[in-house]
């Protein structure tokens, strides 16, 4: 046939091809890579976005470190681990049952999010505050008391208000209608199939670690953005002062201990061994003498002390100076 080539320019043509290969290469080169896209797991957040949003979470971590560690009286340190899209089933399926789930509103947008403990850590926040060392259980995590819900709930409220004070320079948020839910399938914040952004955090003590979980839907996020790329960048007064502003509230719910000395006075050591009971010992202040206030071990204020009702009580009456505080101590 007319239309056939022969085995002489079949074997021309390889050659051919050997020595002069196409412009493949330079149109590769030129012409995008495809890229690999996960239908089942959208990526609707970029990273620009997303490193917003990480900048936020890890002011966020160190309010919520604050707060853990005055609460527990303890050193608690609260690491971001990552912050990452994924889907809500996927969440859903990583919660144990039971769980330490709080679910909460948020206004603006108006929509909801999630805040889970992990059980070995809310053990370790119930056995802290009931007088232990902060030690978590070993096993599942069993049904907490109505006592035990208390407890938690107060700190749950504390670090609702860390994560307010986090978003405070982008935009104001309010928390409102927190409840608890320990059972993962009644978690309803958003559809299955939804994307979610979700921090993870990272708690670590001397005696128990545990993660702790922000969830928000999309619907949630798409407008906190917004808040995020439309907000300057403050000058390094304005960072100083932000920064200030944020140390005095996680110091603000700090406790310290607070000692009022109504009197005082000393006597040699051999006296001492001598006390017995209806002795009368002579003080060295005067009983016009104010009291001496001693906050942390320190001198601090002059009060006059006396009852509030069938309480204890002191009255401040003024401050002492630096300058005296070692004339009291």
């Amino acid at each position: 046939m007319a239309d056939e080539l022969t085995d002489d320019e079949l074997n021309s043509l390889l050659k051919a091809a050997r020595k002069s290969p196409l412009s493949s290469a330079g149109e590769s080169a030129s012409t995008p890579l495809p890229m690999a896209y996960d239908f089942k797991r959208p990526q609707r957040v970029n990273k620009d976005h997303m490193r917003a949003l990480e900048n936020v979470h890890e002011q966020c971590g160190r309010l919520f470190s604050a707060t853990l560690s005055a609460s527990m009286r303890m050193v608690i340190d609260v690491d971001l681990a990552f912050i990452d899209q994924t889907l809500y089933s996927e969440f859903i399926l990583s919660l144990p049952t039971p769980c330490g789930s709080y679910t909460f509103a948020l206004d603006p947008p108006g929509t909801q999010a999630v805040l889970c403990l992990a059980p070995e850590l809310i053990m370790s926040i119930i056995d802290r505050a009931l007088g232990g060392k902060g030690q978590s259980l070993s096993g599942d995590m069993r049904p907490l008391t109505q006592i035990e819900r208390t407890i938690v709930n107060k700190l749950v409220s504390r670090l609702l208000a860390d994560f307010e004070s986090s978003w405070d320079p982008h935009c104001s948020l309010q928390v409102s209608d927190v409840a608890l839910e320990t059972n993962p399938e009644f978690i309803r914040i958003a559809n299955s199939g939804d994307p979610v952004v979700m921090a993870a955090y990272e708690v670590h003590s001397n005696h128990a670690n545990g993660l702790v979980h922000l969830c928000y839907p999309l619907a949630t996020v798409d407008p906190l953005i917004a808040h995020l790329t439309g907000s300057t960048h403050p000058t390094p007064k304005e960072s100083d002062s932000q920064a200030r502003i944020i140390d005095n509230r996680a110091l603000g719910t700090m406790s310290v201990s607070t000692v009022v000395q109504i009197a005082r006075g000393s006597l040699p050591l051999s006296e001492v061994a001598q006390l017995t009971a209806g002795d009368v010992i002579k003080l060295d202040t005067k009983r016009t003498d104010p009291a001496v206030v001693f906050v942390g071990n320190q001198p601090k204020f002059f009060a006059r002390a006396g009852l509030d009702g069938r309480r204890r009580a002191a009255q401040i009456l003024s401050t002492i100076s630096a300058s005296e505080e070692e004339l009291y101590r």
